[in-house]
């Protein structure tokens, strides 16, 4: 996290080197992003940069603070019904995701940016949270044991294939943000899944 000094700067200083961070981090991968592009961008010299953070991480990680503030108050309010099934807490989180995606665009392509970055410091970042694949799981797992899947679903491929449509809509739709035309095209999807192709 930022350094005091941070904190004491004026406020139009602190939000543009902010604004420089979120827009480098937005552009770039984490192992990408060059603290040289955020001190141009903010106008500020390298020695002032560290006299903010300590490294390009501990900045990442003050990003990341603002972003999960700015996350809990967009949806602190939103009121989430209880997921009859896997299905439907799939196309839940998919309309959350939605909500972010309008509001808060280059915090939701910093976390795209997450995802494809393989670097040492992502990944034990990325491990330290619940994944989506876990979460999935149980529920397909719960789903099961409702009589609701069937038994002989293995549940670790359908939550790769729930995955996989997800970053893929995610992506495709989040480019051309068509974002109503997402949840159309997700519907869709789990209803062949849920169904099958098979004339029975």
């Amino acid at each position: 996290m930022a350094k005091p000094t941070y904190y004491n700067l004026e406020k139009d200083k602190q939000e543009r080197l902010i604004d420089a961070c979120i827009e480098e981090f937005s552009t770039y991968t984490f192992s990408e992003a060059s603290i040289n592009r955020i001190i141009k961008r903010a106008g500020i010299s390298r020695g002032s940069f560290y006299q903010y953070f300590e490294d390009k991480e501990d900045c990442y990680m003050e990003i990341l603070g603002i972003i999960a503030q700015e996350k809990y108050r967009i949806f602190k309010d939103v009121v989430q019904a209880e997921a009859g099934n896997v299905f439907e807490a799939y196309l839940n989180m998919l309309r959350q995701v939605k909500i972010w995606m309008e509001a808060q665009p280059r915090y939701y392509r910093i976390g795209v940016l997450m995802e494809l970055d393989k670097s040492n410091f992502i990944q034990k970042l990325t491990k330290q949270n619940p994944g989506m694949m876990e979460y999935f799981l149980s529920l397909i797992r719960k789903d099961q044991a409702n009589g609701i899947i069937r038994s002989d679903v293995d549940p670790q491929l359908l939550s790769d294939m729930l995955i996989g449509i997800n970053q893929k809509l995610l992506m495709e739709h989040f480019v051309n943000k068509d974002y109503d035309r997402m949840i159309e095209a997700s519907e869709a999807v789990l209803d062949l899944i849920q169904k099958g192709t098979m004339v029975r």
